[in-house]
């Protein structure tokens, strides 16, 4: 999926293919045989649902300047300091901690406007309402936005990250050199059985994972036969099976994630991503949906309408509970 432009130069996912920007505009020949339908095709773009990904709190911390988490730490020595001898003259003591992660909030506002003119032009058409699309460019603008900055962070605010660039999560580089659907018989067997180890390990034997987020172009090769051996079961089918059996969890999941493929990270890798898809390991914060201002005017004939919403990054309180794993071709 290539990362395309509109007219005004925003990076978006277009799956409209190329258009000629030089035919854009209200103004248009026809003649006596031209035949105009009454639909207008829409614009498509790469969207998905956030939270099926991630937990996401909304209207917490409205107009902050910063989300502040707790982290709670327990300490107190081994089970076996608390066995003492009989008149012993101490006893040892268990104790707490505390600590914080920190991530900015940040405030966004835009605006469209038009013409009584605009209006008039546009009704010209007979089937294209301009006010109607210019407030769904303003809200999809939003809806974009906290999607990509959901996945990837914000692009030039490195204290502001997503879910696929938390630097406090630790990458496995050696687990994947190919593309798990283009794997042969062997290495996927030594995948599978290689995967939930890595995790269990990164979790400091800890924690099982529910969900594995991979690149859409690699999750769309797993429909392929498993193996010679089981030719009636996809690779999809057969992970997921495995995974669900080791981990006893039959709402394991796995799922596609475009912004995991290379050429739409800020990372440029082809990240795989196994985590629990958990509030108390991570959550996106929008302490603003985005708000519509009423429309106005001050002379009666140009109109603004502004929008407004606060959204922070992706805190992962639990980064242990996260595995980032990036292909690494071997040489």
């Amino acid at each position: 999926m290539a990362k395309l432009y509109t007219i005004r130069g925003l990076p978006l996912f277009n799956a409209s293919g190329d258009i000629d920007i030089s035919s854009a505009g209200f103004q248009y020949t026809i003649d006596t045989m031209s035949y105009i339908r009454a639909e207008v095709i829409k614009q498509i773009f790469y969207e998905i649902s956030i939270a099926d990904y991630l937990p996401v709190d909304v209207g917490e911390a409205a107009w902050k300047s910063e989300i502040v988490q707790n982290l709670e730490f327990y300490e107190g020595g081994s089970f076996a300091d608390g066995f003492t001898n009989q008149g012993g003259s101490r006893t040892p003591q268990v104790d707490t901690a505390l600590s914080q992660l920190r991530m900015p909030v940040k405030t966004w506002k835009k605006k469209c406007s038009w013409t009584i003119a605009q209006i008039a032009e546009a009704a010209n058409v007979g089937n294209w309402d301009v006010v109607e699309a210019k407030l769904k460019s303003l809200k999809k603008n939003w809806d974009l936005g906290v999607q990509e900055l959901a996945f990837t962070g914000l692009d030039g605010e490195t204290d502001i990250t997503g879910f696929l660039n938390n630097a406090n999560v630790n990458i496995n580089t050696t687990l994947i050199t190919e593309t798990i659907s283009g794997m042969s018989d062997a290495e996927f067997q030594t995948f599978v059985g290689a995967i939930l180890t890595a995790y269990y390990s990164n979790s400091n034997s800890t924690r099982f994972p529910d969900t594995f987020a991979i690149p859409t172009d690699d999750y769309l090769g797993l429909g392929s036969a498993a193996s010679a051996t089981y030719p009636n079961i996809t690779k999809l089918e057969y992970l997921t099976n495995v995974l669900k059996k080791l981990t006893a969890n039959d709402g394991f999941k796995i799922l596609p994630l475009t912004y995991a493929q290379a050429a739409n990270n800020q990372d440029a890798k082809d990240r795989y991503v196994l985590y629990r898809n958990d509030p108390e390991v991570l959550k996106l914060s929008i302490p603003v949906d985005i708000t519509m201002n009423q429309a106005y005017t001050l002379n009666g004939f140009d109109f603004e309408q502004l929008a407004y919403g606060q959204v922070s990054g992706v805190l992962m309180s639990r980064p242990r509970e996260v595995l980032y794993i990036d292909k690494t071709v071997s040489t």
